[in-house]
């Protein structure tokens, strides 16, 4: 499509249904980021439905309104639904507030759509994409609210949830952070807490890798908590055994209690034997707490919640060896 001209592509769709689908998503021609302003209003011209949906519901306004290269204004000049909803994310500014597209976002309010329209899913689309809005996108999700709150979207609960929650994310990895570019999504963070009265999150003190590891909560799962955040990295292994013990035991946590093991490989099998290994040593734990751990590792995939039982052991062994160990080369990679 690309590099034909208008006239060799009306001439391939003279032999073809107007509406005929392509791609992964089975979406008609007027889906796609590049197709020509005048292809799209002779294809309407010629029958081409404007609000056909792909598989999932999206029609041509949501496939463009939620992609950064999606030209909305030609799809908007011939008259496309900006109300219709694909069922899930939203209608057209939901699809574009998704991806914090900016730019589609102003167009289509521009153009009418409503500032508070609810998705099915219960979110405006200023709640959407506060909810999804990853650290890369704190800078563009300034720029956003700004947009939508001007246009008379109305703060809500939700919204300061999620800051706190991309505050706490932003957080947990400031020191891992691209040092070139902290500072901008540093001060990006601070307009969202200003934007939506949202009390800074406290930021991440690491432990230095040499003080007496300790904890002030008393569940363990508290501790494991404390733990995860005082001693795990943003990436990569810990510093200490400590804080890898606890990072191991998070992690495999997370895959079959989340993913039901779905993404197992074999460095999740090497992670457990290494953990294995790790709380064997210095003041180990009781010797049926050893044993129900190795049997649990063994069939580890189809314990699913019992795996909770790695986290407490994980909190015991760190307690027992509050003395940081700096942690070896791993055969892991994750």
């Amino acid at each position: 499509m690309e590099n034909s001209t208008i006239e060799e592509l009306i001439t391939v769709f003279n032999k073809c249904d107007v509406n005929a689908r392509g791609g992964y998503t089975k979406k008609t021609a007027l889906a796609f980021d590049k197709c020509p302003h005048e292809l799209a209003k002779w294809l309407i011209e010629n029958g081409a439905d404007i609000n056909a949906t792909d598989t999932y519901d999206k029609t041509p306004l949501h496939n463009r309104a939620g992609s950064i290269f999606g030209n909305i204004t030609s799809l908007l000049e011939l008259d496309a639904d900006i109300h219709l909803s694909d069922g899930k994310i939203g209608n057209a500014l939901h699809s574009a507030a998704f991806v914090l597209n900016v730019e589609n976002c102003k167009i289509l309010l521009d153009a009418g759509t409503p500032v508070d329209a609810i998705s099915e899913s219960g979110l405006s689309a200023l709640e959407l994409s506060l909810s999804m809005c990853s650290n890369i996108g704190i800078v563009k999700m300034v720029a956003l609210s700004n947009i939508l709150l001007d246009a008379g979207a109305k703060k809500t609960s939700k919204m300061r949830a999620s800051v706190e929650k991309i505050g706490e994310t932003f957080e947990f990895h400031r020191a891992g952070f691209n040092k070139d570019s902290v500072s901008e999504y540093s001060n990006a963070l601070d307009e969202l807490y200003r934007i939506f009265e949202v009390a800074p999150v406290q930021k991440r003190v690491l432990h230095d890798g040499k003080s007496t590891i300790t904890v002030t909560t008393k569940t363990w799962q508290k501790q494991h908590q404390e733990l995860w955040e005082l001693l795990v990295p943003s990436s990569g292994p810990a510093e200490t055994v400590q804080g890898e013990v606890i990072r191991i035991s998070g992690k495999i946590a997370h895959e079959i209690n989340r993913n039901g093991g779905g993404n197992w490989n074999t460095n999740h099998t090497k992670m457990t034997k290494a953990f294995l290994s790790f709380v064997e040593s210095g003041k180990s734990v009781s010797t049926n707490e050893l044993e129900e751990l190795t049997l649990l590792i063994k069939e580890i995939k189809r314990y699913n919640d019992d795996v909770a039982i790695m986290c407490e052991i994980a909190v015991k062994w760190v307690l027992n060896n509050p003395t940081p160990k700096k942690l070896g080369p791993v055969l892991y990679k994750i």
